[in-house]
């Protein structure tokens, strides 16, 4: 009976269709070149390599139309329509990018702006329009679920626990900050991004929102080549230039980056004490500063197998900030006004390696491994009245990884992954704070000053199965991770977790997609959630942390539908110890800021992406979430409910020009205790390309309604309730320009790249 079960699983139908070919370049087989079969609604079927003499086979494969690509490095992408079964073997025939730079015209059809994954989508900026000098900030805002919000933080369905990769390395070998990070990227180097909604065990536990995966081109012609790329508007500007070096079996780049910016914000708040106290304040807050990264990479591939690869990157940031405060207090009455400069100079290092090797029958051996060091100088001075006082703040933070990873197919029909990954996060900070006597001058205050030693370390094992049984497909893994803590003067434990997934894929008729998921994740708490120190540079508002968290541990489910060119999730997720921020005023009416796992918190939505072409000129993404979020407590019951809307338009004209608009809407955004106002945004902007697509100038016009962004939200509490109205200056208009120079030639097939690296 076990025989036969065993058999009825894995049996190809007697009445499966098979799908072969061939790819060559000049008549010659191109060996490990990668053939996906896609429905016609761009959802992958299938992905296979070819063989010693070029040839590909795919089986079991159901009647009906299909899209097909071949595509292998150093040559143009081939798309082709095909209807199963096919009567005869397809011949494909891959063109060698050109042979020199200028007369470069891919005439291959561009693969298709968003592609279905059974875990998430994909999206392709070639097959979309980008502006010239355009950043991976402006990028990710057509991406569908994704969010970014005025500081530059990435959410996915309105959830900011996102774990954010660059070519599957994480971001913070990378970058001191997320923001900083996508505005050096630019757009035109971005060759896909993965929205990766359900994560495999592969993946840290960490990232309830999920995964967000950044992958660059990488330069496959030889020869020198280059890009020079600059951003400008009335608050900040920016500059990139990358040189590409190759040669047959080493290549490096070498990129400068440097931003200069600026800001201006005022905000209004009433505070309102159910003693009778009351508080009326109006702050202005300006900024600037530069930001400057310096990024090498070298690789070295000894034959189409395996590939070395390092990459470095250091970077400088001086920032300078102003701010002024007036307050007046109702009851009792008392009026005063405090000014505070702040100046700081952060620096980044970073190096990355990796190894990959492609051994017999499609098996994958991956090595990562990543340092990264992260300094800041910086400080403070405060004049209020009479008083006055000062802060310094010096950090240096590490970060260490070393993961390996091992893919085993067995066959075409099921495969195994594994691996084993260790992580090392230490954060120092010496923050001291100075109070200023008319007659002794500067003196440390040492109960406001703190010397604080963390130390997190994690060590994860993994294994997922992945199956196909005719149109179902299954995915089950589960990841072991134990992390153990250290910290000055607090006593952290350790703890373990095992994270379980799974997912289920049904095709019906070849056009319809239906998925049904299981994750459970987990969000550590940050060392400013842990830290015991007091942050008093707001006397009014003092912040501190909670050495009691644990982590926060999530359930999430979904059931996705796709067809054509539309797509529809709805998911529920529900967390028992949620972190969230938790405020209190005491009787003077000053707020004391912490954080605590509440008792639960619930979130109901539904997601969806919609692609539709009008001819082949107009082009609308439209991407759209809804959902109800209730947080419960011991003391406190908040629910409400969030929407978000996000169009891009684009219009191809004659001559090289093109129109694109953009609009992004999102309602209130719920907290525990209160809302604050979504963000919104507008542009309508030209694209024009130059000198035989060489070079490209765009112009945007954006913010033309109002000058500033005005959001407003409420926080309340047990005994009072705040009401605040943030204005933040937006720019008005924006210039980009790219230009692409050198010269390169392709005469040998370069190496496949190997599943985890994307295709």
């Amino acid at each position: 009976m076990k025989l036969l079960l065993c058999s009825l699983l894995f049996a190809v139908p007697a009445t499966a269709q098979t799908i072969r070919g061939v790819v060559k370049s000049n008549h010659e087989p191109l060996i490990a070149a990668t053939v996906v079969l896609m429905q016609e609604d761009s959802s992958i079927v299938k992905t296979v390599r070819t063989g010693k003499d070029g040839q590909f086979v795919m089986e079991p494969v159901p009647k009906g139309k299909y899209l097909l690509s071949a595509r292998f490095l150093g040559y143009q992408p081939y798309y082709i329509s095909i209807v199963s079964p096919s009567a005869q073997s397809i011949q494909i025939s891959l063109l060698p990018l050109a042979q020199q730079l200028q007369s470069v015209h891919v005439q291959a059809q561009r693969p298709p702006a968003i592609e279905q994954r059974i875990d998430g989508l994909v999206y392709n900026p070639q097959g979309d329009l980008v502006a010239a000098g355009s950043n991976a900030q402006d990028l990710l805002q057509r991406v569908p679920f994704v969010t970014i919000s005025q500081d530059g933080a990435i959410s996915i369905r309105g959830n900011n626990s996102v774990k954010i990769f660059i070519n599957n390395k994480p971001a913070e070998f990378y970058a001191n900050n997320v923001a900083d990070l996508l505005k050096s990227l630019s757009a035109d180097d971005i060759a896909k991004v993965e929205v990766i909604t359900h994560p495999s065990a592969r993946y840290d536990a960490e990232g309830s929102a999920g995964v967000l995966n950044i992958w660059l081109k990488k330069n496959r012609l030889r020869g020198l080549t280059g890009t020079l790329s600059a951003n400008a508007n009335d608050i900040d500007q920016s500059y990139n230039l990358k040189f590409n070096y190759r040669m047959a079996k080493v290549y490096s780049t070498f990129e400068v980056y440097q931003n200069l910016y600026k800001s201006y914000n005022y905000e209004e708040t009433e505070r309102i004490g159910y003693n009778g106290f009351a508080l009326r304040q109006f702050s202005e807050n300006r900024q600037h500063g530069r930001g400057n990264y310096f990024t090498f990479n070298a690789g070295w591939e000894p034959d189409s197998t395996q590939a070395f690869d390092v990459s470095m990157r250091l970077g400088i940031f001086p920032d300078f900030r102003e701010s002024s405060l007036q307050a007046t207090q109702l009851t009792p009455v008392r009026e005063y006004a405090r000014h505070t400069s702040r100046e700081g100079l952060y620096w980044s290092r970073g190096i990355t390696f990796s190894y990959n090797k492609r051994l017999d029958n499609n098996r994958e051996l991956y090595v990562l491994g990543g340092y990264s060091a992260r300094n800041n100088e910086s400080g403070y001075i405060m004049r209020a009245d009479a008083y006055k006082e000062k802060n310094e703040n010096r950090g240096r933070n590490y970060d260490i990884m070393l993961q390996s990873d091992y893919v085993h197919p067995f066959s075409s029909h099921h495969k195994i992954e594994t691996g084993l990954k260790y992580s090392k996060r230490e954060i120092n900070t010496d923050y001291a704070l100075f109070n200023f006597d008319s007659l002794t001058g500067y003196e440390k205050d040492l109960q406001r000053s703190l010397r604080y030693h963390f130390i997190q370390n994690v060590m994860a094992a993994y294994l997922s199965y992945d199956l196909t049984v005719k149109e179902w497909k299954f995915r089950l893994g589960t990841r072991y991770e134990y992390t153990w803590l250290s910290a000055q003067g607090l006593s952290l434990p350790s703890y373990d977790i095992f994270v379980p997934n799974i997912i289920i894929s049904r095709r019906f008729s070849n056009k319809h997609t239906f998925n049904l998921s299981y994750s459970y994740r987990i969000q550590r708490p940050e060392v400013y959630h842990l830290s015991p120190a007091l942050d008093y540079s707001d006397s009014l508002n003092i912040t501190t942390g909670n050495p009691d968290l644990v982590p926060e541990k999530i359930h999430r489910f979904e059931f996705g539908y796709t067809t054509g060119f539309i797509s529809i999730s709805v998911y529920h997720s529900y967390a028992n110890n949620s972190i969230q921020s938790i405020r209190v005023m005491k009787g003077n009416g000053v707020i004391y800021n912490s954080y605590a796992n509440i008792a639960g918190n619930s979130k109901t939505g539904l997601s969806l992406s919609n692609t539709l072409n009008i001819g082949k000129r107009f082009k609308l993404n439209t991407n759209a979430d809804m959902y109800y979020v209730k947080f419960r407590g011991d003391t406190i019951i908040n629910q409400r409910p969030y929407a978000r809307l996000s169009t891009t338009a684009t219009y191809q004209l004659p001559k090289g020009f093109a129109l694109e608009g953009s609009f992004y809407w999102e309602s209130r955004y719920p907290l525990v205790y209160g809302y604050v106002t979504g963000w919104r945004n507008y542009f309508l902007g030209v694209n024009k390309k130059l000198w035989g697509e060489k070079a490209a100038i765009s112009l945007r016009s954006q913010s033309f309604v109002s000058r500033y962004f005005h959001g407003r939200g409420e926080f309340f509490g047990d005994t009072y309730r705040e009401r605040f109205t943030r204005n933040f200056q937006r720019p008005i208009l924006r210039i980009g320009f790219t230009y692409k120079f050198g010269k390169a030639f392709n005469t040998r097939p370069e190496r496949a790249r190997r599943n985890i690296e994307g295709l």
